[in-house]
């Protein structure tokens, strides 16, 4: 009715232009979305086979255990038994993939450098502060990746940004040694999925959902990215924005991402099921009570901890 009024009103007016607007805007933002929209049918095979026999993966590995992002943080998560590690890929300012996942090595290092303005020679000599009396270096991407496949572990690549040779690199990374069904890519930034699946539709991609990801910089909600009163409220109205137009899935079927990663806190029956129902595979994070791990093992949706050691494994097995 309000739409009928106003073009009406339009038309008596000779409103031409905003006539053309309102007609047309609609229909080349559909064509648009059709022609950019990327497609999972080659990536379904490798998606089956990385989600076969797969219960839980260490997030970081085990940072409770050692420093996290590390070799050393990995072995721990598979002493655990987790059958994938996730890591998150920064890239030196030099252009080598490493592990990291802040910009900056404050928060796990013994001192303060930006990563993509540091070197690698750098930042392979930065100490990582000691877990549980381990020690370890900041590891490459590739060397990660070696430590994964000689040891059987299935890997998520979090990306933090969508910088474009770091997207190639690892696309290259994942075509040379053949892994398409071992590793799997998500972000929260859409373009790193969208990309990739423009590079190869191989690779498995995930799209990484939670209530605050415009407002909040990290998983506890307790960092804004600004102090400024009206740009966080503003931010948190993205966030609700975000939620209402979800369920809709838009945003995952334009991209043509395989998962979607929802946080626990957006973990519910209903999300579980019309997320299979649209065709994607759902993967929780980061899931660090055991009465939610429960509920995921009895759904089938495998899950990420900080806390593999403490997993009871027998949930996976009860009918």
């Amino acid at each position: 009715m309000t739409l009928t009024l106003v073009t009406f009103l339009m038309i008596v007016g000779r409103c031409t232009i905003l006539i053309y607007l309102v007609f047309c805007v609609p229909i080349l933002t559909t064509i648009l979305y059709f022609i950019f929209k990327n497609d999972t049918s080659v990536s379904s095979p490798n998606r089956e086979l990385f989600f076969k026999d797969f219960h839980f993966g260490g997030h970081r590995g085990s940072p409770e255990r050692a420093p996290e992002n590390t070799i050393a943080s990995f072995e721990k998560a598979k002493d655990d038994g987790c059958n994938l590690v996730e890591f998150d890929i920064h890239m030196s300012i030099d252009g080598v993939p490493l592990i990291m996942h802040d910009d900056t090595t404050e928060r796990t290092g013994n001192c303060n450098l930006k990563v993509e303005k540091t070197t690698w020679e750098v930042l392979e000599a930065v100490d990582l502060k000691p877990v549980n009396n381990v020690t370890a270096k900041i590891p490459k991407l590739n060397e990660t990746i070696d430590w994964c496949i000689e040891n059987g572990m299935k890997m998520l690549f979090d990306m933090k940004n969508d910088n474009l040779k770091l997207i190639e690199i690892v696309a290259e990374e994942i075509r040379k040694r053949n892994i398409y069904d071992k590793v799997m890519v998500s972000s929260f930034n859409p373009v790193v999925p969208w990309r990739l699946k423009k590079i190869d539709p191989k690779i498995i991609t995930g799209i990484t959902l939670d209530r605050s990801y415009y407002s909040y910089s990290d998983d506890h909600r307790q960092s804004p990215f600004s102090t400024n009163i009206f740009t966080h409220f503003w931010n948190e109205i993205l966030d609700e924005i975000n939620m209402i137009i979800q369920p809709l899935y838009i945003l995952p079927k334009f991209l043509g991402v395989d998962v979607v990663m929802l946080s626990f806190r957006l973990i519910s029956e209903n999300a579980i099921r019309e997320s299979n129902e649209k065709g994607f595979s759902v993967l929780s994070w980061t899931v660090n009570d055991e009465d939610y791990m429960r509920i995921l093992a009895k759904q089938k949706v495998p899950f990420l901890t900080d806390i593999s050691s403490k997993v009871d494994q027998k949930i996976f097995k009860t009918k």
